[in-house]
């Protein structure tokens, strides 16, 4: 059964998505991301779709295939963190395993990365 995010993991209001997009930034492949901690030991996802990209459909669209490959990269996570995804114009024609990938490259470059079998932290 696929991990469905509770709503404690869920960043709703705007001065959440406003605070956590304070901190650092990353960007990879049309996927920015804007994390910070929270001091929890559990991550809170927010996802952003402008409206300029695309009409309400495909940014519904978009918005379910980047929350699936969210839910898909975190399992196993349990850090502190706020996480903001922010769709850029590059995902709007992308197919789901190319979202997939963006997704998993940006965490990899985050803190939030797996360590390697042989690694210690």
């Amino acid at each position: 059964m696929p991990y469905a995010y509770k709503k404690s993991e869920r960043l709703k209001k705007n001065t959440e998505f406003v605070a956590t997009m304070k901190g650092k930034r990353l960007s990879i492949d049309g996927l920015s991301l804007f994390y910070t901690g929270n001091g929890k030991n559990s991550f809170r996802v927010g996802i952003s779709v402008s409206k300029k990209l695309a009409k309400a459909v495909e940014r519904n669209r978009l918005k379910r295939q980047i929350r699936n490959s969210i839910m898909k990269a975190l399992t196993g996570y349990s850090l502190g963190y706020d996480l903001v995804f922010v769709a850029r114009q590059e995902l709007c024609t992308a197919k789901y395993s190319e979202i997939m990938a963006a997704v998993e490259a940006i965490l990899r470059r985050t803190v939030l990365r797996k360590p390697s079998e042989g690694s210690r932290l």
